[in-house]
């Protein structure tokens, strides 16, 4: 795994990151925050788990899951509270399969604002550690 392909992953993570804030901003009341927000969170998932997957690569480990990234980032320390990651990942899986039955979305939605800043923590440590 070459840093040069991290590096690009990680600077692909921050504008996911800023993307998902800046849906947290918009107003609740406005058609399709739900939705998009949600979408957002998958797609800013999906890239932290490979971010975490190409850094552990780069420390000679080999995850091949997302489950196994967490596990692993988590075993080194990079991550607190590893239910709180799997949750993530379950989540991800859950709304991209559940075609956002209207009842569930607010409730994914509020899931979301509690992890955010969950999420450009790690991003912040990542970018730290690998910033040549």
């Amino acid at each position: 795994m070459s840093n040069r392909k991290l590096i690009d992953s990680i600077t692909n993570l921050e504008k996911t990151i800023l993307n998902l804030e800046r849906a947290l901003t918009i107003p609740r009341d406005r058609e399709l925050v739900f939705e998009g927000t949600i979408h957002r969170f998958e797609i800013t998932i999906e890239l932290m788990w490979k971010t975490l997957k190409r850094a552990l690569e780069v420390e000679g480990m080999q995850p091949k899951t997302p489950r196994e990234s967490v596990k692993a980032a988590f075993q080194v320390g990079w991550l607190h509270d590893e239910g709180v990651w799997h949750d993530m990942v379950q989540s991800r899986n859950t709304t991209s399969h559940n075609y956002l039955a209207e009842e569930l979305a607010e409730e994914n939605y509020e899931d979301i604002v509690k992890v955010t800043p969950l999420l450009r923590s790690t991003f912040e440590f990542l970018k730290k550690r690998y910033d040549n």
